[in-house]
């Protein structure tokens, strides 16, 4: 063992050879890196590196038995309690319910089928990136394919890039899996789908995982669409044909500048919105100021986009009354028809489902009462909440206990171990059309 007195370059180079989980810790705590040459820098890296993979591995244990050893829920068979344990991981460590299983998934394949590259992750001769790629790659294959993938890329893993351990792992698969390139082509079929991810500056992401021939057939129709004598470059052609072709909208052309749009411009997003709902406050609106507008399924978005929307004279309008800080309080008619129930008032209010880290729309999920009909529970909006159908489940079947606060909005979510959440509520957007007018700059201060 070398303590701070020794060289700190010959520190760093025995850290970053030394065992793991031995007491590197110490050594590498008290290492400043201003003090180490470049070689001694370099050295330090790799340390800390495989310190990384080392917490990894642990971490991949830790969540296996969670995931295989759950604690019992009350009135549940162990085989039920076991597919709630992502909402435990999920809220300990603030990650989306995806997330959490994705890491559940890949923690149990690295420690029932892959224990070797389980132990070479917690010897740092692995990254976690490393150990996450053979993990996914073998989710569809048996256990003797799986275990055969392995023996083949783990001897060369520790020497190549991720880009390089992916090639090879997929050549891996390629050559162990028997099945037919047509079944491996169905399961892939049938996971196919259509995904928003918000960006900045009021843009989105629209994702599509399609068959290859399919996805081909789309772009070869945008592609089409793409003149020569258009002032849009090419990209921007194909984006406003996308729309043009999936809303049905009959004016195609350019978007107007940011900041630029006005009540009435024929825009490219001007004919959708009857599909989207946007929560903008009256005296953004008017103009007397700029608070970000909220789309619906998607998040903030500049005021500019979201007086853009509600000047589309197709949409309707809901009048909501918000208080101070920024809760709905009342909802009130559309510019065509008035709610037709409660149920429009608690989804406007909530507007996504009231579980922990859920984004899920509360037009897209079911209503709760809070507190049971049958055990005394009323109908009203301090009584009810969205809830997605599967955290409908969780709060009704896996041991998950609710309650919200009126004063303030919040959601309170009691595990089944007993840890505690909370989830404050959506803000809307605060009207400030009675807020009296600012004072001139050069009025003097009172006092």
């Amino acid at each position: 063992m070398l303590d701070v007195e020794h060289d700190p370059d010959e520190v760093a180079a025995w850290a970053a050879g030394a065992d793991i989980g031995t007491g590197v810790l110490t050594p590498v705590g008290v290492i400043d890196p201003a003090r180490l040459s470049q070689h001694g820098r370099l050295d330090l890296l790799v340390a800390m590196e495989r310190l990384k993979s080392w917490a990894d591995a642990q971490q991949q244990r830790t969540l296996a038995l969670l995931a295989t050893h759950p604690a019992p829920i009350p009135n549940t068979s162990e085989g039920q309690s076991k597919q709630w344990v992502r909402e435990e991981v999920a809220c300990a460590l603030r990650l989306s319910f995806g997330t959490a299983a994705a890491r559940l998934h890949a923690a149990t394949e690295l420690s029932t089928r892959l224990p070797a590259t389980l132990d070479a992750l917690e010897r740092g001769e692995l990254t976690p990136l490393h150990a996450r790629v053979l993990a996914d790659a073998v989710t569809v294959l048996d256990e003797r394919a799986a275990s055969a993938v392995e023996a083949r890329v783990l001897l060369r893993a520790g020497s190549q890039t991720v880009v390089e351990f992916k090639r090879s792992v997929k050549r891996a698969v390629l050559t162990v899996d028997t099945r037919g390139q047509a079944e491996k082509h169905q399961r892939a079929v049938e996971d196919r789908r259509v995904e928003l991810f918000a960006g900045e500056d009021g843009m989105a992401s629209l994702w599509a995982l399609l068959p290859a021939d399919s996805a081909a057939a789309v772009m070869g129709t945008l592609d089409d669409c793409v003149t020569g004598d258009d002032e849009r470059s090419a990209d921007q052609q194909r984006a406003d044909a996308l729309i043009d072709l999936l809303t049905r909208t009959n004016t195609p052309g350019p978007s107007p500048e940011p900041g630029n749009a006005e009540p009435g411009d024929s825009a490219g997003h001007a004919s959708i919105g009857p599909a989207v709902q946007v929560s903008v406050a009256l005296s953004t609106l008017l103009g007397l100021d700029d608070q970000p507008g909220e789309l619906a399924g998607y998040g903030p978005i500049p005021a500019a986009l979201a007086r853009a929307i509600a000047a589309d004279p197709t949409g309707t309008w809901r009048r909501l009354v918000t208080d101070r800080h920024g809760r709905c309080l009342d909802y009130g008619r559309t510019r065509y028809r008035p709610p037709t129930n409660l149920r429009d008032f608690v989804i406007a209010r909530d507007r996504t489902c009231r579980m922990i880290s859920c984004n899920r729309r509360a037009d897209r999920s079911e209503l709760d009462h809070i507190t049971a009909w049958e055990d005394g529970g009323t109908t009203n909006p301090a009584n009810l909440h969205p809830l997605c159908p599967r955290h409908h489940h969780a709060k009704h079947q896996a041991g998950w206990h609710v309650q919200r606060d009126d004063d303030t909005g919040a959601t309170e979510w009691t595990s089944p171990t007993g840890r505690r959440y909370q989830k404050p509520p959506d803000p809307y957007p605060i009207d400030t059309t009675l807020d009296p007018p600012p004072a001139p700059h050069d009025e003097a201060p009172p006092f």
